[in-house]
């Protein structure tokens, strides 16, 4: 028995030593332990990153998809105003429904439709904006004839091929195809 009593107490002499050399390593290395062991507020935080990340992709989702809407509203109620003024005469230095010439026209849909005021002649016009290929036009983009600052002649892109323009020929503001009377340039003045 003493035997068993002299086993015991240096079986337990031997898991109290295990247990204080346990302790003080954890204690003489905390940091090692504290970086292993993964913080709930560390997920909460990154959860929290993540949301916003996504919140604000979202938003500058739906803010880029409202421009686009806006601007193409605008372009539609630059045609829609063009087309408002088919049939009125040609006249030369016309500037308002009782007769247009070209330019006469492109400024009274544009300063109508969008409250803006474009210069009065066909070259002054295609200063304007950035030059855009006649392949890639968009409903609402000025046509010129001419070339630069010799541009004689004006007209409104209307889609599918079609642009509205006060034609001398006819007479009155139409809306005519390239094969009738196809522009040199074009300029994208809608923003």
């Amino acid at each position: 028995m003493v035997m068993f009593k002299a086993h015991t107490k240096a079986a337990g002499m031997i898991v109290a030593a295990a247990l204080l050399a346990a302790l003080c390593t954890a204690f003489s290395h905390p940091a090692a332990y504290a970086s292993e062991v993964e913080s709930p507020f560390t997920k909460t935080q990154d959860f929290a990153r993540e949301i916003k990340e996504y919140v604000g992709d979202v938003a500058d989702e739906a803010a880029a998809q409202a421009e686009a809407e806006a601007l193409e509203g605008r372009r539609q109620s630059v045609v829609a105003e063009a087309d408002a003024q088919l049939g009125v005469p040609y006249s030369y230095g016309g500037t308002t429904p009782s007769g247009f010439d070209c330019s006469g026209f492109t400024r009274w849909v544009f300063e109508h439709a969008l409250g803006r005021e474009l210069p009065r002649t066909a070259a002054e016009q295609s200063a304007l904006g950035e030059g855009v290929s006649l392949d890639e036009l968009v409903p609402g983009d000025l046509l010129f004839w001419g070339s630069g600052a010799g541009a004689y002649h004006v007209g409104i892109y209307a889609g599918d091929g079609e642009y509205i323009h006060a034609s001398t020929g006819a007479g009155r503001v139409m809306r005519a195809t390239f094969d009738y009377f196809a522009p040199d340039f074009a300029k994208r003045v809608i923003e």
